[in-house]
């Protein structure tokens, strides 16, 4: 019976001693630092610079961005977001962030979330959509986007053979 009472005594101090060596997470903080970030992100996703997008990223995130495999990395990250920059840039459209983004954490996890619209050339919009991301604290304290997607509001296109049924015949 000792035998028992003693591995709960020390069961229960290696659990007090693993969550001493957990850093303390200043939430606001957090929350500050990711509004900050994203304030960054848009504007060089809409110019095309990559690599300030890219080393926002930890080095095993993921990206899940619609229409898209899933990007695991830096290098895939960076092929998909200079793709979907490019097409945008390409198509004459801006993203603008909402200011109704939400962020916190809680130990070495965080996430924000928020929404954003798609304009044309004359300020239109012409789509609106969310995202989140998921933020993970590095070795060195900062925190990087670990898992980030992203969706429009509207519904997908209908697949290409409902598309042309529906279309009139001429």
């Amino acid at each position: 019976m000792n035998y028992w009472k003693a591995a709960a005594v020390a069961a229960a101090g290696l659990v007090l001693l693993a969550g001493c060596g957990t850093k303390p997470t200043d939430s606001a903080a957090v929350e500050k630092q990711a509004k900050a970030d994203v304030r960054v992100f848009i504007p060089a996703f809409n110019n095309g610079d990559v690599e300030t997008l890219v080393a926002m990223y930890a080095p095993d995130a993921e990206v899940m961005a619609p229409g898209n495999s899933r990007a695991v990395g830096h290098d895939a990250i960076h092929a998909v977001l200079a793709k979907e920059s490019a097409a945008m840039k390409a198509a004459g459209v801006s993203l603008e962030l909402n200011d109704d983004d939400k962020a916190g954490a809680s130990g070495d996890l965080g996430y924000h979330s928020g929404s954003f619209v798609v304009k044309d050339a004359s300020g239109n919009v012409i789509d609106s959509g969310n995202y989140l991301a998921v933020l993970k604290r590095q070795a060195d304290g900062k925190w990087l986007l670990f898992r980030d997607t992203w969706n429009s509001d509207r519904p997908p296109a209908p697949p290409a053979e409902a598309a042309a049924e529906a279309a009139p015949a001429t």
